[in-house]
């Protein structure tokens, strides 16, 4: 299984990417990336330390995530209850594609009213380093980093976050006191906090319970082969 290493890069073919791992659809040309991080330790002389407030993915759940940056802003949608899960890449678009995780792993492309099936037990874990990658590192953190607590307003409490994975950039995370999780990380160049993101991560119409209709697969959709699939979303490649 291909992993990809925090920061991941803002585009639609990376994203893209994030979703086919989860299903063992790869483009031509992937790569596995270490960042060379160092865990432990410290930043200018500051300890860093894992985060000071709840940052994993809950059992049951429902969100938007929007990934807004100078480009436009890119949609998925998440929903999860226990070991069943869903994602959507494009959420809304019609070219979006669906994963869903229930007594199979289902692929579903939207545009062309296919989907095909893959056996469980080869996604699970990866489930939870996607949605690590599409938050940039917001929700299910890996890694160490020193953080600072800059204040609570409205029910927010905002946080200054620096890795050494960030080298020239520097986050604000907003807890929301009332969720027990992050909602948002705007993401700048170093000492330019306060002006406009280069990329602002959001959780959008958060809901604390799931839809079963949603890991329905749904009517009307033709069923093709895993290789037809893969051929499909990598372009006839």
């Amino acid at each position: 299984m291909l992993k990809f290493s925090y920061p991941m890069k803002s585009t639609t073919l990376s994203t893209t990417l994030l979703f086919l791992t989860v299903t063992f659809l790869f483009f031509t040309g992937c790569r596995t990336v270490s960042t060379g991080e160092n865990t432990n330790g410290s930043i200018d002389g500051v300890e860093k330390t894992k985060a000071p407030y709840a940052d994993r993915e809950p059992e049951k759940y429902q969100t938007e995530i929007w990934q807004t940056s100078a480009k436009g802003t890119e949609k998925f949608f998440l929903t999860r209850s226990g070991e069943k899960w869903r994602m959507d890449s494009s959420y809304g678009a019609p070219e979006q594609v669906t994963t869903i995780h229930t007594d199979k792993e289902y692929v579903i492309s939207s545009a062309t009213k296919v989907y095909a099936e893959y056996p469980t037990g080869h996604g699970f874990d990866d489930r939870e380093d996607t949605v690590y990658e599409m938050t940039f590192g917001m929700l299910n953190s890996k890694v160490k980093a020193v953080y600072e607590k800059l204040g609570t307003d409205g029910g927010l409490t905002k946080y200054k976050v620096t890795t050494d994975g960030d080298k020239g950039k520097e986050s604000i995370i907003y807890f929301d006191d009332k969720l027990g999780l992050p909602v948002k990380k705007e993401i700048f160049k170093a000492g330019e906090a306060g002006q406009s993101p280069e990329m602002t991560i959001t959780l959008s119409g958060y809901k604390a319970e799931t839809d079963e209709k949603l890991f329905a697969l749904p009517e009307g959709l033709k069923k093709v082969t895993a290789g037809e699939m893969k051929k499909l979303l990598s372009g006839g490649k």
